[in-house]
Order: structure tokens, then sequence, then C-alpha cells
């Protein structure tokens, strides 16, 4: 994995498409009782697995970073100061930016700043959403997946250090084990379900089950003739998991087809689904002959673009989605044409936000990895 894989990227830009999908026609439903546009918005509730992909995602190429640079003197080093350079200006950029110029921040949230902003800086915030009382605003409410993957990367690169790679397959699958049995148990023992689904969405302990799928696609692929055996696997996996994954969402229905509303079916195995055709997709991306559906359709152009400013579009898209919302709800358009614009606007905002953080900091703190290569990897 020398050479960057541009179907990754393409599949950056599906997820980050849906996981904006997901928030923005919910809110574009409020214009019309259109019943066919009230089904196309219930379809888009499945927009919650781009930030599973997300994770899956992380996990394998992490897994792959730190499995090539184990022997690099700066091994801890180089990847933490990497990390940062590629999470934190943005991230804290966007805290400031709410705080300082966002229009209608919510009273609940600014009442507890003195609590949520250090929560917020130091990533803790999905632990904090378990407890009644601790408030996020809108704006930054989508940061809970990304306090969930700093914790993983502080985490991480210690056990990958310190175990070999047949123990880190044992324990990674160990934890996954443990981790569906938890949530299989708590599903049915835990006496008030939304509770039980509101546990499962936001711990850490829940969420890493999906990273170390990635990370175990990374370890394996470290053996000799491990290239093949993905080769040939990665479809049906991909297949047999993607198709139990659209079983279990026509299984939530008619409620709410996500796992954080309550959706037993989706809390017993949306997570590993979507995790596992994940880990079939990228199988296929690496293995697969360019000419493969699968790699033509992620490798286009529309989506690399879109995954190539995805980090920027996840943590500010809650901006346009709230104020172009409130634009539109007090113009005097409505009805269909209110549904399609609002989200055709609110999209061409953020990549165009995307676009201006990219080039005005972004790839500057990204020029600044070079200072800090792995020698080994």
């Amino acid at each position: 994995m020398d050479n960057r894989i541009k179907e990754l990227d393409g599949l950056r830009g599906i997820a980050v498409m849906l996981v904006i999908a997901l928030h923005l026609f919910k809110r574009a439903a409020y214009f019309t009782e259109h019943p066919v546009l009230e089904t196309f918005t219930k379809f888009t509730t499945v927009g919650w697995v781009g930030v599973d992909i997300f994770f899956t995602l992380s996990g394998f190429l992490i897994t792959s970073i730190l499995l090539k640079s184990k022997t690099d003197e700066h091994y801890f080093r180089n990847f933490y100061i990497r990390r940062a350079l590629r999470i934190f200006p943005l991230y804290y950029l966007a805290i400031a930016f709410v705080l300082l110029f966002a229009p209608k921040v919510e009273t609940e949230f600014t009442a507890q700043l003195g609590t949520a902003l250090p929560i917020m800086l130091l990533y803790q915030q999905n632990w904090a959403l378990l407890f009644d009382g601790f408030y996020i605003t809108q704006y930054l409410g989508i940061t809970w997946s990304l306090a969930i993957e700093e914790q993983f990367y502080f985490l991480w690169p210690l056990i990958v250090y310190k175990l070999s790679r047949e123990k880190l397959i044992k324990v990674s699958i160990g934890y996954i084990l443990v981790s569906t049995i938890a949530r299989i148990l708590g599903t049915f023992l835990w006496p008030d379900v939304p509770q039980a689904s509101t546990f499962f969405y936001y711990t850490s302990f829940a969420r890493f089950e999906e990273m170390l799928f990635g990370g175990l696609l990374a370890t394996f692929l470290t053996y000799e003739g491990s290239q093949e055996k993905v080769r040939r696997f990665a479809f049906p996996l991909f297949l047999v998991s993607f198709v139990i994954f659209i079983a279990l969402h026509i299984l939530s229905l008619p409620g709410s087809p996500h796992p954080e509303h309550a959706s037993i079916p989706l809390m017993l195995g949306g997570y590993t689904t979507a995790a596992l055709f994940t880990v079939g997709l990228i199988g296929m991306f690496i293995t697969h002959p360019p000419q493969n559906i699968f790699r033509i359709i992620f490798g286009n152009p529309i989506l690399t673009f879109l995954g190539k400013y995805s980090y920027s579009m996840y943590i500010f898209h809650m901006t346009p989605v709230l104020i172009l919302m409130d634009v539109f709800w007090y113009s005097e358009l409505g009805g269909w044409k209110a549904y399609v614009l609002y989200p055709v606007t609110t999209y061409v905002a953020t990549i165009m936000i995307a676009l201006l953080t990219w080039h005005l900091l972004e790839k500057h703190m990204l020029d600044l990895k070079k200072y800090f290569e792995y020698k080994n990897s």
C-alpha cells in the first residue's frame, strides 16, 4: 500500500455524503408532506452508516501505517504529530468558529460552556453524551465520532507496538467477540431499550469493534499469500454482509431504521455488518483489477474529489445545514421546490467551505508532515 488508493477516497466521499444526507433530509422534510418525498427521507436514515464506514476505514489505514513503521526510531512521535496535524487544526477551528460566529447557538450549550468546552477540547464528548444534562450544540454534535477516533488513536499505537502480529490478531478477534456478546446481552437484558441503544451508539467500547475489523484486514494483508485470499473472499464478504445489513433495516420498519433509535435489529447486527461490508469493499479495492466495477464506481473523479475534502465537509456541514434551514424556512418557498433546493444549496455551501478551509489551512498543516516521515515504512 505504498501508493495512494483512490478508491478509498471514493469510499470517504460516499461516507460523508451519507452522513450529510442523514442530517439534511430530515430537515428538508419539514417543507413538504408529499408521500414520495417522505419515503425518500426515510431512506436517507441509512446515512448513519457513513460514520461506521469512516471508523472501519480508519482502523484499516491506521493499522497499516503502524505495522509498516513499527521499527521506526520515532514510531510514536511521528504517528502522534502526523495525526495532530491532520485532525487538530480543523477541529479546534470548528469549535472556535461556532463559539464566535455561529448564529443561534443553543442556550443549553452556552449555559454549560464551562463544563462542555474542556470535555470537547479533550475529545471526551461521546462519553459525556451518555449522561443526562450534558448538551452539545447542533453545530458540533457530530464531533462525538471524532472523539471516539481520537481515543482509538491514543491507545492503538502502543498495542500494535507491544504485540506480535499473531497476538494482535488474537486480541482484535477477542475484543470483537466480547464487544458483540456484550451488545447482544445488553440489548436483551437492559431494562430501557432506548437507553441501551444510546449507550452502544456513543460508547467507545462498542465502536472500537468496527475499527478493529479494519485493523484485522490490515494485519492479515502483511502475511505472504494473503492478497490472493483477500481477492477471493472480498466480494462474497461484501455481498453477504451488505444483504444482511439491508435486511436488518427492513426488519426495523415501520420504526426508525437507525441503531440509536431503539432499533433492536440494528443494535444487534448493524455495526458488525457495516464493518464487514466495508472490509469487503476495501479488500476489493486493494486486490481486484482496475476494471472491477466497484473500483470503477468508487474511483470516479466526483467521489474521489469529495473524499479529498471529506474531513472538512464532515466537521463543518452542520453550519450550512442549520443556517440555510432558517433561510428557506422564512422564505416564501415551500413544498417540493424547497425540499430540492435546500439540500442542493447546502451541499454546494458545504463543498465551498471545505475548499476554503483546505486552501487556507489544511494543506499547509499537511505539508508539515514531511518533517515527520517514517523511515522504515
